[in-house]
């Protein structure tokens, strides 16, 4: 019998590879993977790492549309006050120039139960969902 037991990486079109990364890895603050074979031509993405598992950022030539299309990642703070906590990370944000979506956070239900969250938006305009577990 075959089971499937975790996620191993999501794939995601990006339209600049710089800015991308400029916003998972300088901004989020995921670890960048494969770069040099990136730059190298032996891989088509980039990797960043959430938790033990990748988000390769695939850049492509053109429009493309990500209407619809959503990443979670789960946030951990050393604060108790989790809605504290996002709220300072979103005023964070919000300084660099990231788009936080109106009426953000809100405490939302997701697979590690309910808590705050917040929709804000990559350099693509694609929602990312930033979640407390």
């Amino acid at each position: 019998m075959i089971e499937v037991t975790d996620i191993d990486h999501v794939a995601i079109r990006v339209g600049d590879i710089e800015r991308a990364l400029s916003f998972y890895h300088d901004l989020l603050g995921l670890p960048i993977r494969d770069r040099e074979k990136f730059e190298n031509d032996e891989l088509p993405f980039v990797a960043v790492v959430a938790g033990g598992r990748h988000l390769h950022l695939v850049p492509v030539d053109g429009t493309f549309d990500v209407e619809g299309e959503h990443v979670c990642l789960l946030l951990r703070s050393d604060e108790m006050n989790t809605l504290e906590a996002i709220e300072g990370f979103l005023s964070e944000l919000r300084e660099a120039g990231i788009t936080v979506e109106e009426g953000e956070p809100r405490e939302r239900l997701g697979a590690y139960g309910r808590d705050w969250a917040a929709y804000v938006r990559d350099p693509d305009g694609r929602r990312v969902e930033l979640k407390f577990h």
